[in-house]
């Protein structure tokens, strides 16, 4: 077995050790004749493993439209077909039963041999 076959074996692993399938709503904003609009679409659903990371506490986020509390003191691990993104032009967010909101925040590739074998990502959840 060629090493990105293993990785990629792994990756899947362990998300199946605590699976969760999300359906991510994604908006993006995109340049349309002179402005920009934001575009909503769905992507998934996707097998994914939610983690708990370093220190978690919800704190008070400030924006144009109020304030929010926020927990980001969570991961998620995805396989290598996953769509999920993150940047100043696109928001991912999902809903998980019992946990609540979340949101995509970072996106991490896990590249071996010049292939992606699966995603790392950081999420907040919305409280």
């Amino acid at each position: 077995m060629d090493y990105i076959a293993w990785r990629r074996k792994q990756i899947q692993w362990n998300i199946a050790q605590n699976p969760l399938v999300i359906t991510i709503s994604r908006t993006e904003k995109v340049e349309t004749e002179g402005h920009f609009e934001e575009v909503k679409t769905q992507a998934g659903p996707f097998s994914v493993r939610i983690f708990p990371k370093g220190q978690r506490y919800p704190k008070e986020v400030s924006d144009i439209a109020g304030t929010k509390q926020v927990d980001e003191g969570w991961g998620l691990l995805a396989n290598y077909q996953a769509d999920i993104k993150a940047g100043p032009n696109v928001s991912d967010e999902f809903d998980v039963t019992g946990l609540g909101h979340f949101r995509i925040t970072a996106v991490y590739p896990q590249v071996v041999m010049g292939q992606i074998a699966g995603y790392q990502a950081d999420i907040e959840k919305v409280v």
